[in-house]
Formats: structure tokens, sequence, C-alpha cells
């Protein structure tokens, strides 16, 4: 505690108003520092006080501190600073006391904005701030004065930044060149990087959409040798997307293109994002070019219609090219139909060749719909087929299925009951086909069995259909 001396001084500057005393705690003994005081001198011990001024309005800082800024109540409590001396050096005493509750020393200029003293952190990374207070100005390197700003900062953290990248970004879609100019030269230094990375991948693609012809073709000459890596890569795969629409209309181009990829072609069938860039040669080039590529597809097929883009890929040959072309390919496929249409991207094979499939296929996969019926229809994906399947070929041909005993009990019934199943049952009976009609009577037949169908989980939209027969 201060000294009695020390608290007479303390006093007399109290009552003068012209000097202010800091209590500062220093080894676990108290030191009284004088520092010039403002005119209109106020008891900061009393403004901080939560305890005192329990309804001043506070807010959470980033390091979970909790500052009273007292700035809203400051005037109406300035006629209370007449305080007893005793009472006002007990307040500063207790605030000595609590120093780990509060520890930065906050201060109010000439304006009234807050400033806030922080001991310098270890690995501080840079946040968003959250303004709770529109009386108080923040500023922030990621926006000033709401306009964007250009730094070296921001150029040397093109990777691994998404707030830099959104920035640059719309940087290059606004109409200041120099700043365009800038970007485009500090991204040609790191793109075969910055085309890898997670952030980074989209302002390659961005100078590829809005950049200057000159700075397209560059960026492209410095990426094209390695367009096999970049094609594995799960985000580099999109800016070799932006690459091939750049080339699209310049055949010669598109030529050593495809003699660079050429000795990888299998690899890239087999793999996922590889499958990307082989789709989005089926879109944009002209097929006459692509027409190499067919025999590799036949001996991937098995492993592409697996995959999310490889199932596209076939869908896309299949559409494009003649049946002479593809026979092979429609061959496999038919070795594998009972195995696609349960699978989760395979079923879409089949789905396409339903609709659009030679009537050969169309055939053979009808034969091996009706004859898994139900098990497709309680499946997740295999009840995507069936339902493909009633669309285009009417459900004439599977009433008598519905019809019929499977464990113990109606197939319509074990569909109606099912989370898949139900699905299907609702497409059959909105179909509107005149073989309906001979499945409603029968439906009319067993009430109770319909009241268990409303009673089910699933079964309940299957019941309201049915309710309005």
């Amino acid at each position: 505690m201060a000294s009695q001396s020390e608290e007479k001084d303390l006093i007399g500057s109290i009552l003068s108003g012209n000097d202010e005393f800091v209590i500062v705690d220093q080894d676990d003994k108290q030191e009284i520092v004088l520092k010039k005081a403002r005119k209109n001198l106020s008891l900061k011990s009393k403004e901080f006080d939560p305890q005192i001024h329990p309804k001043h309005q506070e807010f959470q800082t980033s390091n979970a501190s909790i500052l009273s800024t007292g700035y809203q109540s400051q005037l109406k409590h300035q006629q209370k600073f007449s305080l007893n001396l005793s009472s006002a050096l007990q307040q500063t005493a207790d605030q000595d006391n609590n120093t780990s509750s509060i520890d930065h020393f906050q201060s109010f200029d000439s304006f009234g904005q807050l400033q806030r003293k922080q001991s310098t952190k270890k690995h501080h990374t840079m946040q968003p701030i959250e303004y709770q207070n529109s009386s108080l100005v923040f500023t922030s390197d990621q926006c000033i004065e709401s306009k964007l700003s250009l730094s070296q900062t921001d150029l040397e953290q093109i990777c691994g930044n998404q707030l830099i990248n959104r920035k640059l970004q719309n940087i290059l879609d606004g109409n200041d060149i120099n700043a365009k100019r800038v970007i485009f030269n500090q991204v040609e230094k790191i793109c075969l990087k910055a085309s890898k990375d997670m952030f980074g991948n989209y302002t390659v693609q961005k100078i590829f959409e809005v950049g200057t012809q000159d700075q397209k073709q560059r960026m492209y000459n410095l990426l094209i040798n390695q367009i096999f890596d970049l094609s594995k890569n799960q985000y580099a795969c999109r800016v070799v997307q932006k690459m091939m629409e750049f080339i699209k209309d310049h055949t010669q181009l598109v030529d050593i293109f495809l003699q660079i990829m050429y000795p990888q072609i299998n690899q890239l069938l087999n793999d996922s994002n590889g499958n990307y860039v082989i789709l989005s040669c089926f879109e944009l080039f002209n097929k006459n070019q692509l027409i190499f590529m067919i025999p590799y597809i036949e001996d991937s097929l098995q492993f592409m219609s697996k995959q999310t883009y490889g199932c596209r890929v076939i869908q896309k040959v299949l559409e494009l090219y003649p049946i002479e072309q593809t026979q092979r390919i429609l061959d496999i496929l038919m070795t594998l139909a009972s195995q696609l249409c349960y699978q989760e991207f395979g079923n879409y094979i089949i789905q396409y060749l339903l609709k659009s499939g030679p009537p050969k296929e169309k055939q053979i996969i009808c034969s091996i719909i009706k004859d898994n019926f139900e098990q497709l229809s309680i499946n997740k994906f295999g009840s995507n087929t069936v339902e493909k399947y009633i669309d285009i070929m009417g459900p004439n041909q599977i009433i008598t299925i519905l019809c019929s005993i499977s464990n113990d009990q109606f197939v319509f019934y074990n569909l109606s009951i099912n989370p898949f199943g139900n699905y299907v049952m609702k497409k059959v009976l909105i179909s509107g086909d005149p073989s309906v009609q001979y499945f409603k009577s029968l439906l009319k037949q067993y009430p109770d069995l319909i009241q268990r169908i409303k009673n089910s989980d699933f079964g309940q939209r299957v019941g309201l259909i049915m309710d309005a027969l």
C-alpha cells in the first residue's frame, strides 16, 4: 500500500486538478508515478471499475479482455467526482488489487477515441474486426475507408490467404490497370505454386478470365509444360480448364496441348482430378481431335464408372460419337450393368442408357431392373435407376411385381415403408398410367394394410396419395 505521505500527495493532486497519479505495481511494491494530467480530470479508476458502473457498455476484444468504455456515461457521472477522498483512495487501491482482470491500460485522446496498448504476441495472426460500437473508429489492414488498396504484404501472401486472394480478384475485376499489372507480375513469379494453392488458384483463374491477351499467353506458356502435374492436383485442375478455354479456338495450340498430354493420358483417366481435365477436353475441344482417347477410356472403364467425373466422361463419349466407335464401351458397360445400378455414380450411366442408349442395350437394362426390382427399389442409388425406368417405360410391367408376395408381405407394402422404396411407390401412383387402375382396386381391398402404411415413418406420404386416388 502507498505510504501516508504519498497518499497526502495524491489527495493534494486530486484537489488541485492539475496532476494525475498512476499507481504502478513493480516487484510487489507500489510506486506512485506522477503524470501530466489533462484539463477536466476524471478518475479513470471509477470510469473503468465495472463494480462502480455496471451499466457501462462493454464489448469483447480479440484476447477476451472486457473493456468498459464509459464513453456514453462520462458526462452523466462527471458531477460525481466530488466523492469523499477516502472513497477515492479505496477505489484506487481496489483497482490495484484487481490488475489481473484489466491487463491493458486505456486512455481517451482529445477526440474520445479508444486506444489500446497491449504486449506483442508471438505468432499473432490478423483476424477480422467486428465493429460493435459505431462511436469508435477502428482501422484494419484488410479494409481502409471501405476502399480496396494494394500493399506489398498482399502480394507476398497470395498462397494460403483467402482474404488476400479475394481482394486481389476484386482489384482484377476493376479498372485500375496499374494495380492489375502489379498483381500479374507477382503471380507470374509463383504461378505454379499459386495454381496448386487452395486459394491462390482462384487468382490465377481470374487472370485467364480478365487479363490482357499478352498476360494470358505469358501465363499459359509458363504452365503448359507442367500440365500433367497440374491436372492431377485438386485445385490446379481448375486452372488447366481455364487454360483450355483460352486456346480452344486455336487449333494449333490445341494440338500442342494434346501432344503434351498424350504420354500421360492413361494415368489421367485413372485419376479423379485427371478425369475432370479429360471431361473439359470433350466439352471444349473438337471431338475429332479426341478420338485417340477412346481406346484408353475402354481400358479404364471400370474405374471411371465409379468416379464423379469419370462417369460423366463416359456419358459424354456415348453422346458425341456414333455407335460404331463406342460399341466396345457399350459391351463392357453391359457386363457391369448389374453393379452400376447400385453404385453412387454408375447409376447415372444406366439412367443415361435408359433414356438415350441403343435399343439393344436398353432392353438388357430393363430386364436387369425387372429381375431385381425390389432389391433395387430399397437401395439408395438403385431406387434412382428404378424411378428412371418408370419415367421411360411406364409402370405397366411392374404392377404384377408390386402385387406379388415377398417375405410374407406384398411387395408394395415393403416398398411403401422403406426410406427409399417409398419414392418408387409414389412414382408409380402418380404416373397416371391406365395399368395403375388395377393396382388401385387391389389397394381398396386391404384397408388395414393401407392404415399400417399411413402410420409408418416413411409411408405417410404414400398414404396421402392413396387417399387422393
